[in-house]
Parts: structure tokens; C-alpha cells; sequence
């Protein structure tokens, strides 16, 4: 008889029902809670991917700002990667040039020392700006633009002006 009335007895179903239904919503939360920090990680993953590329491409830049510097005569004999014509190589058509390998007029991407198979660069001569002496007896200051690209796992293009007195 006892055990009978202890199973008609309803105290203490309202605790397990509160129970539960705590359960549950920490459940939900937590899974919540679980899938945004996952997505805050592949988040910081592909800002990490970014900066490398992003620096890379920024160091082959500094590359050929060096090699520039070095250089004493480098529009009388210019490496494959300078172009000396500025209407071929824009910023319009500069992404042809990083992807078609065969049309190129003579001017060449250079695999940079940073990272030899992801980084390249090259460059652009402008020439003498506008309302600039022409007077040969004194140096001329030269316009040129700097491209550089990393593509490793991500896609990062710098272009930078750069001027030097020859």
C-alpha cells in the first residue's frame, strides 16, 4: 500500500521538469556558444592567411625599391621585370599580365627572395613626369609604379609610385 501512494504522490515533478527544460537551454546555448567560436577562429585563421600575403606582396615591393636603389643604370639595360611602357601595363591590365605567361612584350614577373614560388613583382617605368626639366645635362626624376603579388592560399596586389633621379 505504500508503494502505491508513493507513485501518486506529484511532489517534486515540477523540479524535474525544471529541470530538463535548464538542461535543454544550457544545451542551446552552449552549442551556440560553440559555433561561434569556431567561426571566430577560421575568422582569425584567414586574417592571419591575409596579413602573411599581404606582407609578402609588401616585401617584394621593398625588393625592387632596393634593387632600384642599387641600380645606377637600369633604363639602359632594364631587367625582364621592368616594362618601359606604361600604357601596356596598368592597372587595368596588370592582371593579365600575372596570369598569361606567354604575352608579355619582353616584360617578365620576378619571383621575390621572401617566398620564390607564391611572391612576384615587377615593375613599371613612366618616365620623366610632366613639367619636368628636359635639360640633359642634369639628373631627371623618374616616375615608376611597383606591383607586387602573393598568391598563397590567398590573393593579395600592392601597387606603390615610386620616383628616383637618374
Amino acid at each position: 500500500m505504500r508503494t502505491t501512494s508513493i507513485l501518486r504522490n506529484e511532489r517534486g515533478a515540477l523540479m524535474i521538469i525544471t529541470s530538463v527544460m535548464l538542461l535543454a537551454l544550457l544545451t542551446i546555448v552552449s552549442v551556440a556558444a560553440s559555433k561561434t567560436a569556431n567561426t571566430e577562429i577560421r575568422i582569425a585563421a584567414n586574417e592571419y592567411v591575409y596579413q602573411r600575403c599581404f606582407y609578402n606582396a609588401e616585401g617584394a615591393i621593398m625588393e625592387v625599391v632596393d634593387l632600384l636603389e642599387g641600380s645606377a643604370g637600369a633604363l639602359e639595360n632594364p631587367p625582364p621585370w621592368m616594362g618601359l611602357d606604361g600604357e601596356v601595363i596598368n592597372e587595368s591590365t596588370v592582371f593579365t599580365f600575372w596570369q598569361d605567361r606567354e604575352n608579355k612584350d619582353g616584360v617578365v614577373p620576378q619571383a621575390s627572395a621572401i617566398d620564390p614560388q607564391n611572391t612576384e613583382f615587377l615593375s613599371v617605368h613612366h618616365g620623366i613626369p610632366s613639367g619636368s626639366s628636359l635639360d640633359m645635362s642634369k639628373p631627371a626624376k623618374h616616375i615608376f609604379s611597383i606591383y607586387g603579388r602573393s598568391k598563397s592560399k590567398s590573393l593579395v596586389m600592392l601597387k606603390i609610385g615610386y620616383a628616383k633621379v637618374y
